[in-house]
């Protein structure tokens, strides 16, 4: 795998750890009615993209604790802001307006394997 995708996938992984941190907040908050339960929450596009001279991708996804949770059902799967696919790391599993959910190819598995809930991937 090219040293390029590599470091993307590992970037990856680096906002989904992020991303955890803000489910929790959002999750404590739904389970303090302070959102319904068809709230959408702001999450970190987890595209990983980000080279030598361009910054980390700032683009935000907006998704309720539901549909966040099925993102991390698997921890081959990501949740990118919707044209931030990279074909050669990952294929679309569900895509709407707001989000796509991708899930790695297996070359790209052992780069992101380190999920924080240890779900498998299928």
């Amino acid at each position: 795998m090219i040293d390029r995708y590599e470091r993307q996938a590992r970037n990856e992984a680096l906002v989904r750890e992020v991303n955890e941190r803000i489910a929790e907040v959002d999750k404590a908050a739904e389970e303090k009615n302070f959102g319904a339960d068809g709230t959408q929450y702001e999450f970190l596009c987890e595209c990983g993209a980000n080279d030598r001279e361009a910054a980390a991708c700032e683009e935000r996804v907006y998704m309720t604790i539901n549909e966040y949770d099925q993102v991390r059902s698997q921890d081959d799967r990501f949740v990118v802001y919707p044209g931030h696919e990279t074909e050669v790391i990952e294929w679309v599993a569900i895509q709407t307006a707001r989000f796509v959910i991708v899930d790695k190819r297996p070359a790209a598995e052992p780069l992101v394997a380190d999920d924080p809930r240890d779900a498998p991937s299928r």
